[in-house]
């Protein structure tokens, strides 16, 4: 299991440009021969691609000072993608009280109800999609003292607490809250609720001693947490905000006194989603199993598909300063497709494997964060095409390339969706061989000595 635990040392956003000779290179099929590095020339690069499995990513870390350890999204579904194939991504969290208190004894239950405030700006593919959800119990606990990755699933007890269909409602909703002693009508943000009948749960619930309602530790003890799973195949992941303020399981009850009121509890201390793949003989199935002709590069959010590039003939360029290296990547139109559900990638990020081996940032991606800028420093970002002409990336990698001539860094490069954990998204682009819209890296460099 590997992920990308921390960024380069910043270097600076520039490099020299105060040499008076600048050269562009548009790179794509040939080599650079090297009897032209001494002489100010455009040529080309060949670019290798190969399209790579993704590894297992952090989808919770042990909290900080400055960080919860919850991630800012989660997915539900079982995605089918023709390209990628399928893709099944379940939550599996615990629940704590929000008050450490017991909600009370001899009082009478209206009703559960399990509330998942939705991301509704992350929800990926057919918009329409409806879900056929199963929660269960988890049958055994988290560690809160250690990280989860996407690769890991909880084992869950046989019995399913409740199964419901449903259809992501994009719009605000009304509510009657009961935080007072009277019921408020509310208007909140899109959120499904699930109700929650029960009563074996409801009677578990309640009956855990008020002693261990008053220490969240003890809690988790006796009751482990819930998996959420769809069951059915479609063409969309949902996403759920877990963290939001309304997020939780409320009891809606009345007390002994006969006074309507609500009691809540939260996701806390860990949720975590959890990823599995079957990609078939899906169009990346056969590129990960070895297709020699891969005619496009696939890449997919979380743990999906990266690809690995790779450009040989860059050694070749001796005494030179970089002064702007661009990769341009071009949005393929792959037959079979369903460009109107699977979307491009928000932004591409490029990582290098370090000299332990572990996958870190560019260092001009490390540059633009730093400044809190990615845009102008790094860029990475989808555009769309216009005039019939297909969407694009634009990367700067002008420090990343200069260490790798310099022999800093490796040769290839690793393309992922970004971001990583939070992000459904997959890109399919064309191969630098395509004839009109293949992969280029475009350097402006001042040849020295000269």
């Amino acid at each position: 299991m590997k992920h990308f635990s921390s960024y380069l040392t910043v270097l600076g956003l520039s490099l020299a440009t105060v040499f008076s000779c600048t050269n562009p290179i548009d790179t794509g099929s040939d080599l650079l021969d090297e009897d032209l590095v001494n002489i100010q020339a455009v040529d080309t690069f060949k670019i290798i691609t190969t399209a790579v499995p993704g590894d297992s990513l952090l989808v919770y870390s042990i909290p900080t000072n400055s960080s919860s350890g919850f991630i800012s999204r989660y997915f539900l579904g079982k995605m089918n993608d023709p390209i990628m194939g399928l893709t099944d991504v379940a939550i599996q969290t615990q629940l704590v009280p929000a008050v450490q208190i017991h909600p009370g004894l001899g009082i009478t239950v209206d009703s559960m109800v399990l509330v998942l405030p939705y991301s509704t700006a992350n929800i990926y593919g057919d918009k329409a999609q409806r879900y056929d959800l199963e929660i269960r119990e988890l049958a055994d606990s988290f560690a809160l003292d250690k990280n989860y990755y996407s690769n890991q699933k909880l084992p869950v007890s046989a019995e399913v607490l409740q199964a419901q269909s449903f259809a992501v409602n994009f719009d605000s909703i009304k509510i009657k809250e009961y935080s007072s002693s009277t019921g408020t009508e509310t208007k909140v943000p899109p959120q499904l609720r699930i109700r929650l009948n029960n009563t074996k749960f409801q009677t578990k619930l309640l009956g855990i001693d008020t002693a261990v309602y008053k220490n969240r530790v003890k809690f988790i003890k006796e009751f482990y947490g819930l998996q959420l799973n769809a069951t059915n195949l479609g063409k969309a992941l949902a996403a759920f905000d877990l963290s939001s303020t309304r997020a939780g399981l409320y009891l809606y009850y009345k007390t002994a006194a006969g006074t309507a009121t609500e009691y809540r509890y939260v996701f806390g201390f860990v949720a975590a989603n959890s990823i599995s793949r079957d990609r078939g003989t899906s169009l990346l199935g056969k590129y990960l199993a070895g297709e020699p002709n891969q005619e496009y590069i696939l890449l997919q959010g979380q743990e999906g598909a990266n690809s690995k590039f790779s450009i040989p003939s860059l050694k070749n360029l001796k005494n030179v300063i970089i002064n702007k290296a661009e990769l341009v990547l071009n949005v393929a139109n792959v037959p079979g497709d369903e460009s109107v559900f699977f979307t491009p990638s928000p932004r591409i990020l490029a990582m290098y494997r370090n000299d332990k081996g572990q996958l870190t940032v560019v260092e001009d991606f490390n540059n633009a964060s730093q400044a809190g800028n990615l845009d102008p420093f790094y860029g990475g970002a989808y555009v769309s095409g216009t005039n019939n002409e297909p969407g694009s990336y634009t990367i700067n990698l002008s420090a990343h390339v200069q260490n790798m001539i310099k022999g800093k860094v490796p040769n290839e490069i690793y393309l992922k969706a970004f971001p990583l954990a939070e992000s459904a998204a997959r890109t399919t682009l064309y191969r630098a061989d395509h004839p009109l819209y293949g992969a280029k890296l475009k350097l402006y460099y001042t040849q020295l000595g000269q």
